[in-house]
């Protein structure tokens, strides 16, 4: 009867433990929940090379003006300080004596003031020395940390600490040099958890909280402390707030060079086309009395094709200018691709038989339609069969190709198609339920070096001339960026030497 009791009652026990760390773990499952959503919602997005370098030269100017004002103010302070501090002793020792009970306090502090000041200035004159200098044009966070921690009360606590004398942060400090460099808020959170923490921590660790024989001098009130975080949180929430800001500004501006670039790189393959066309047209021999000069229907429907992409375009631009940039905008039809290829090739013609390229065009008319913008994938093929024609050498092999992709294809991936060369190819698309049509621009040029590859269809940005990946146009970002519009996938298969081969997918048009 015994045993049976304490059999029920080790069960009991471990069923009510089982219950708890069931209730603990799912107790703890919700708190990572919820901290993975705090910080994706607080994350921060990659800053593009255009803002950086705005951001490192506004900093290296407000640095220059904040050194010279902190130069001249400290001297100024300098001397006001150590002319008191020698010429009033004997009435600050009164002083010290009367609040503090210890008049050796007042010696204490000439002698504090007057090192405190010299290391100040002489701080200060080596920064401005050091910014003139290549390394600080380099490390300007460093020289930002000595020259705050100059002024912030930070060295000036390091310093009266041998005295025996307790400083607050100056939290004035705090909101002048927020104010006047309101850019790398890590770096004020820094400067201004210098003095903090000493305040806080050094202090009490080492006794030092009041001043002399008495506590009238209280260094820990509550109206100290909550200024201190009052004005720590709104300087650094100031300088975040800008650069926010800045970097929204840059971001929208550099969206806009992207398209305006995206518009003029495609204007001119149609208006190319158009041109060859007329001057073949102009070339050919008329009678001497008859100026007349006769154009097929097929010339002339090429013709109007080539003009609507192009006013195509120019209202895309006008559109853009009137909505502030909102990205890639599609419009969804059902298209045959076959026609859409074929014009590509025609306006491309010209730069095909001057590349003396040996095409091999697989894509037919069998093919199932795909529901896509024909304008957008007009520049998707126009962008990368131009990139295989502008970045490798005169009479490559250059193969497209089309085939289904079947739901259950989408983790196998697809290795070999009618060109013959095999290659990997592995759609990752989440939207497995549905087919989608895998297109193939193949060519077997100089090759991509794979480490290369992972980055290609990236926006780098280095400036107005110089802004892309070298040998790699912007077209690759925004064959991405159409097609990840279409809710479809864009890669590369590629090493040097061997060729490489571009594909993306398209959502097929449901019958």
């Amino acid at each position: 009867m015994i045993k049976r009791r304490v059999f029920l009652e080790s069960m009991r026990w471990s069923i009510e433990a089982s219950q708890q760390l069931r209730a603990i773990s799912a107790g703890w499952g919700w708190l990572k929940s919820r901290a993975k959503m705090f910080l994706i919602r607080f994350k921060s997005h990659p800053e593009s090379t255009d803002y950086l370098i705005w951001r490192q030269q506004f900093f290296l100017k407000r640095l220059r003006l904040g050194l010279r004002l902190g130069t001249f103010w400290s001297l100024i302070g300098a001397i006001t300080g150590i002319y008191y501090a020698l010429v009033d002793i004997e009435e600050l020792r009164a002083n010290f004596l009367k609040f503090f009970g210890d008049a050796s306090i007042a010696d204490a502090l000439r002698d504090a003031v007057i090192i405190y000041n010299l290391v100040v200035l002489a701080l200060l004159v080596l920064c401005l020395i050091g910014w003139r200098t290549a390394w600080g044009k380099r490390h300007p966070a460093l020289l930002f940390l000595v020259f705050t921690c100059s002024l912030n009360e930070f060295l000036g606590q390091v310093v009266t600490t041998f005295f025996h004398i307790p400083l607050t942060p100056d939290t004035l400090i705090f909101l002048a040099i927020a104010i006047l460099i309101p850019v790398r808020w890590r770096l004020h959170l820094i400067a201004q958890a210098l003095p903090i923490v000493y305040y806080a921590i050094v202090y009490p660790i080492i006794g030092l909280t009041t001043l002399g024989t008495t506590d009238t001098f209280k260094l820990y009130t509550a109206n100290t402390i909550v200024e201190i975080a009052w004005v720590c949180s709104v300087s650094i929430l100031a300088v975040y707030l800008y650069e926010q800001l800045k970097r929204s500004e840059f971001e929208a501006h550099r969206q806009l060079q992207v398209f305006l670039y995206s518009v003029s790189h495609d204007l001119q393959t149609p208006v190319v086309g158009t041109s060859i066309v007329l001057k073949s047209l102009l070339s050919q021999p008329v009678d001497g009395c008859n100026d007349e000069i006769r154009v097929k229907r097929s010339v002339i429907e090429r013709l109007l094709q080539g003009s609507d992409r192009q006013l195509t375009l120019i209202n895309s631009l006008i559109e853009s200018h009137t909505t502030e940039v909102q990205g890639i905008v599609i419009y969804r039809e059902p298209i045959q691709l076959k026609p859409l290829v074929d014009s590509v090739l025609i306006d491309l013609q010209h730069s095909l038989a001057k590349k003396r390229v040996q095409l091999t065009n697989h894509i037919t008319s069998e093919l199932p339609l795909v529901n896509a913008d024909a304008n957008q994938l007009w520049r998707v093929f126009s962008n990368l069969i131009g990139n295989a024609l502008k970045h490798n050498p005169h009479g490559i092999e250059l193969t497209l190709d089309a085939t289904v992709l079947e739901p259950r294809q989408g983790g196998e991936g697809v290795k070999r198609w009618r060109g013959g060369r095999v290659r990997k190819i592995k759609p990752t698309h989440q939207c497995s339920n549905i087919p989608m049509l895998l297109c193939i621009v193949q060519d077997n040029g100089t090759g991509i070096a794979p480490e290369q590859c992972q980055r290609l269809f990236k926006l780098y940005t280095r400036g107005n001339r110089a802004r892309y990946m070298p040998g790699l146009g912007l077209g690759l970002y925004l064959c991405q960026q159409i097609i990840v519009a279409h809710s479809g996938e864009i890669g590369v298969d590629s090493h040097l030497g061997k060729g490489s081969t571009f594909w993306f997918t398209l959502p097929l048009y449901p019958t």
